[in-house]
């Protein structure tokens, strides 16, 4: 399975995904998507876990190649690589073995959280709403998007997802997810940059 970080991570993006798909302009969001080839972001993640006690906070970088390649790249102060390339997934943290994951969906739901996150990005994630509830509240220049899921019990740890977008430029600035025993992952994306060129090595697959 993958960590707990790469996991909720993804699935704070379907947060956003899927509460602007409750906005009227669900279908302007979903063109967006479908229309970005490249994408990178700077990330600051905050992870807080009650029990046992752990507090991490890592610097790195997202990005995105269409159709299916996706790559977390944490580098401080541990580094921490979650990849997809297709129906593979690779996660490779610190000074661990590589570990490889099939990706596949089952009676309708991702068997790897990662994939929530590729979805955002290739369609807007419309084929995973039907799994969240979602609110949207506007702001002047911003959208805060909060998700809990529709079966509490199938989405544990996550027991919800505030996430606040900038709007009309449909980019992420901030998530927060709300896990069991008041734990909590933040993040901060920065510098977004779409439809860019992109250096294909952070998609090669790491040596074993």
């Amino acid at each position: 399975m993958v960590s707990i970080r790469a996991a909720v991570a993804t699935l704070l993006v379907t947060g956003i995904c899927i509460g602007v798909h409750a906005d009227t302009n669900a279908d302007a969001f979903v063109a967006h998507q479908a229309a970005t080839q490249t994408f990178t972001a700077d990330l600051r993640q905050v992870f807080h876990w009650s029990f046992p006690p752990k507090h991490v906070e890592s610097l790195g970088y997202m990005s995105y190649q269409a159709p299916d390649f996706l790559a977390i790249v944490l580098t401080n102060p541990v580094s921490e690589l979650v990849l997809v390339r297709g129906e593979d997934l690779y996660i490779k943290r610190d000074k661990k073995a590589l570990a490889t994951y099939k990706l596949v969906v089952h009676n309708g739901k991702p068997t790897q959280n990662v994939q929530f996150l590729l979805s955002f990005f290739q369609n807007g994630c419309t084929n995973f709403a039907g799994l969240f509830d979602a609110q949207v509240m506007q702001t002047n220049d911003a959208q805060t998007v909060t998700l809990t899921p529709k079966h509490m019990l199938q989405m544990l740890p996550l027991r919800s997802v505030e996430n606040v977008i900038s709007w009309p430029s449909m980019d992420v600035r901030s998530m927060r997810i709300g896990l069991i025993m008041n734990s909590y992952i933040t993040y901060e994306f920065t510098n977004p940059r779409r439809n860019e060129p992109i250096d294909v090595a952070v998609f090669e697959v790491p040596k074993r």
